[in-house]
């Protein structure tokens, strides 16, 4: 699917990552959330889990599961897969597109690729050699791409930091893009709707923006990310 245009925009997806538990991702569900994310053996992410830890939360789960691994092998990808049967697996490291290719011809599930950009006020990027990835990515054969906001500060792209990163520089990566683009990085119930109006993305990706604390959702921020999701559906 192609990147919404302007005279057609809405919002079609919400993903709530950083899932930890089966209640987390129960209550995303019960929420109005399309889908959860689990890290699994992201060895930086206290949120991470590891894959035996990971099994239960992909069992007949009320929406479906992402699994998020970090520059894993190809045999690590095919044991996820294998292991927890997930709706999709999305690849959070620097996994090349000709990675996803061989993935993509051996695997039923979906892949979504995570590109990285940085914080706003937090470093730049070479636009056009981003949006060149990207084409090679949707030529790999890659599901979604997620434009993700990293902190890149301390020497490793790290994610769920709940910092935001430039709307109009993403804007201008994800439009007329070939498959389905989602947003990360600081979205939280007060910025969710400025951020979907200034990217125009097909999902969102909400992680520490609805946590009570690291790896631990929050009932009542989850039940207001929503609220004004659907006041903005409402007016659109």
């Amino acid at each position: 699917m192609p990147h919404n245009s302007a005279d057609s925009y809405r919002l079609e997806a919400v993903k709530i990552c950083g899932t930890t538990c089966i209640e987390d991702r129960d209550l995303a569900a019960d929420a109005g959330a399309d889908s959860f994310g689990v890290l699994v053996d992201v060895g930086y992410s206290t949120r991470s889990l590891t894959l035996e830890q990971a099994i239960p939360l992909f069992d007949s789960p009320p929406i479906p599961g992402v699994a998020l691994l970090f520059n894993p092998s190809a045999g690590r990808v095919w044991t996820a897969v294998q292991q927890l049967k997930p709706f999709a697996v999305q690849l959070l490291g620097h996994e090349m597109p000709d990675f996803i290719a061989s993935l993509k011809s051996e695997l039923e599930c979906q892949i979504w690729k995570s590109l990285h950009i940085p914080a706003r006020n937090h470093g730049s990027i070479d636009v056009e050699s981003m949006k060149a990835l990207a084409e090679e990515y949707e030529d790999s054969g890659v599901d979604v791409i997620c434009f993700t906001t990293v902190d890149a500060t301390s020497g490793m792209a790290k994610f769920g930091t709940g910092m935001v990163g430039d709307w109009s520089l993403i804007r201008g990566l994800a439009n007329g893009r070939a498959v389905p683009t989602y947003l990360g990085g600081g979205i939280d119930p007060s910025n969710v709707v400025a951020a979907i109006q200034s990217v125009r993305p097909h999902g969102i990706d909400v992680c520490s923006g609805v946590e009570a604390s690291r790896g631990k959702k929050d009932a009542e921020k989850l039940k207001a990310l929503f609220e004004a999701l659907a006041a903005f559906r409402a007016k659109a």
